[in-house]
């Protein structure tokens, strides 16, 4: 098995660093949309139409104080799309004839019917995949359009920038372009933390060659680290205290799933709470320094305990367990899952994505809706799988049973009338969902090394981790400490796997706990296959944490199959 150590991957890193930079027609093109924007922005009155999610939310609020900050008597409207209707800017849009428009994280694919509702001078700034040649044309060429993936480069790759990232860009743009554009260090400051937490919530790749991505992130991070009063405007503060961000070091990991999670918990409940969740959020962050703005922030995070209850009640099921069992001792490389008829549809890509991790295989999660009469849903891949979850789906006939979109590895699934039909093409096509091949890279590192103060600091180097860099797991051999393993937080589900080697004591978590993950062989050790990274709480230390790994625990099968001692001289066998 291929090992590296951790001095290796951060020369790796800081190799790949030096190399990275805004592509210069990515360059461009902001520069030429930034003179549009800037129109916009001294038009007088601009609405802004963003998406629901974390990306949508920061987009427009950064979106929303640069328009401010070059034209402060310019009235900025920012509309949320509503997660309870379809994806996108909704059909029944209509222009109020005096504002301009500008849409984010959303519309690279409805480019027609927003250019005849909204008019020709609609800014888009979007990242999603465009599916139609026109629109790609549209994108590369009208200066008001601004999505990365409409260019065309010799890998294959755009900048991997979120509708944030690019937003953020602009914002930076504008600085330049605009000497009187009226801006702080504490806005600036609190924009950048913004960005950073938009960048880290949707799940970019951190070591993009083509994009800024690692060093907004950066920047952010180390902005939240060494916040005050003085430096970042007071109900951002607020907001990152709210979330989970206390006195302690944070990594992007914490900002994407404590602050990111709660940005995102408003809109995921709205079919709940019966309302705009996401513009209950965005309205509650962006109102201004007033005890109103607290009040807000408090009642969301009240909705954010709700929306973590309901998601452990919905992982929580038999059905659930019994198909994550089911799935880790399947071989295809993908599979569907039902949730109970009228689940919020936003629920479907957080179950996906759990399932996704504890299977290791791409998900497909989809609920009945009673008031659509059809279902919608969810898919996410793991890099386990060489083939792109949409290139998988795009390959399949589908006709038009079933409406989907979003980005190579996690789609959203706005209609789906027949869900037979879609088992039935999986089924059929199952061998087309391809897994990698090759050798997995593990981690060369001792049980004594990670509590080491070296081995901290190199980790802190290698920081940001995320999609795009995620450290190789370490295999690690031991005496178990407890059969069943030791409950967290009393979820049957999350358990802490004890586990002595090389005269050390670790204690691993595992949200997806199976006994049958850690088989022992005839000298009763156990062998765990864990993810490192870093834990924030309490201050910075190295942790671990249990991965399922399909081709692992083969591995390991094989592995107890050759321990089983010989059968004794004359001894029947079955």
């Amino acid at each position: 098995m291929p090992e590296i150590t951790l001095d290796e991957l951060l020369q790796e890193v800081k190799a790949k660093e030096e190399k990275m930079g805004e592509s210069p027609d990515v360059t461009a093109k902001i520069n030429l949309t930034a003179t549009r924007l800037e129109q916009t922005a001294r038009s007088g009155s601009v609405k802004i139409l963003t998406d629901y999610d974390a990306d949508g939310i920061c987009s427009a609020f950064i979106m929303q104080r640069t328009i401010q900050s070059i034209a402060p008597d310019t009235h900025v409207e920012v509309q949320c799309n509503d997660r309870r209707g379809s994806y996108g800017v909704s059909s029944e849009i209509e222009s109020d004839g005096v504002s301009k428009y500008i849409v984010l994280d959303m519309g690279s694919n409805q480019l027609q019917q927003l250019q005849e509702t909204l008019g020709d001078d609609v800014i888009i700034i979007d990242h999603h995949l465009i599916e139609e040649q026109i629109n790609i044309d549209a994108f590369n060429y009208n200066t008001r359009l601004l999505n990365p993936h409409s260019m065309s480069y010799e890998e294959g790759n755009s900048a991997d920038y979120c509708a944030t990232g690019l937003a953020y860009r602009l914002y930076q743009q504008m600085q330049e372009r605009v000497p009187e554009m009226i801006h702080s260090e504490k806005q600036d400051n609190t924009i950048a933390i913004m960005a950073a937490i938009g960048t880290a919530a949707d799940m970019v790749d951190v070591m993009d060659m083509r994009s800024n991505n690692r060093q907004i992130l950066k920047d952010g991070v180390e902005k939240i680290n060494n916040a005050d009063e003085n430096n970042i405007e007071y109900p951002i503060g607020y907001m990152l205290a709210t979330a989970g961000i206390g006195q302690d070091d944070v990594t992007a990991h914490d900002v994407a799933f404590n602050v990111g999670a709660f940005l995102n918990a408003a809109s995921r409940m709205s079919e709940i709470l019966q309302e705009n969740g996401a513009q209950r959020m965005y309205d509650a962050i962006s109102s201004g320094d007033n005890p109103a703005t607290y009040q807000q922030i408090d009642i969301l995070a009240e909705i954010n305990k709700d929306r973590k209850a309901y998601i452990s009640e919905l992982t929580g099921t038999e059905s659930y367990r019994q198909f994550l069992e089911e799935q880790r001792n399947n071989p295809n490389n993908i599979a569907l899952f039902e949730l109970p008829h009228d689940t919020p549809a936003a629920f479907a890509g957080l179950v996906a994505g759990k399932l996704a991790e504890a299977t290791d295989k791409a998900i497909i999660c989809v609920t009945y809706s009673s008031s659509r009469e059809c279902y919608t849903g969810s898919g996410r891949n793991v890099a386990s799988n060489e083939t792109g979850l949409k290139d998988f789906l795009d390959s399949l006939d589908l006709s038009d049973k079933m409406q989907y979109g979003g980005h190579t590895d996690a789609i959203g699934i706005s209609r789906l009338d027949d869900i037979r039909f879609l088992e039935s093409r999986l089924e059929a096509n199952i061998n087309a969902m391809e897994r990698k091949s090759g050798d997995r890279l593990v981690l060369k590192m001792s049980p004594q090394e990670l509590s080491s103060p070296e081995t901290l600091e190199k980790m802190k180097a290698i920081e940001p981790l995320g999609t795009g860099l995620k450290l190789p797991p370490m295999e690690i051999e031991g005496k178990e400490q407890y059969r069943n393993g030791l409950y967290v937080k009393k979820n049957p589900s999350w358990k802490k796997v004890r586990i002595k080697a090389d005269d050390t004591t670790l204690n691993i978590p595992d949200w997806s706990y199976s006994p049958a993950s850690y088989p022992q062989d005839s000298k009763g050790n156990i062998k765990i296959l864990a993810e490192v990274g870093l834990n924030s709480f309490n201050g910075q230390s190295v942790e671990l944490t249990a991965k399922f790994d399909r081709s692992f625990q083969q591995e390991r099968q094989k592995e107890l199959q050759h321990d089983k001692p010989a059968p004794k001289k004359g001894a029947e066998r079955e």
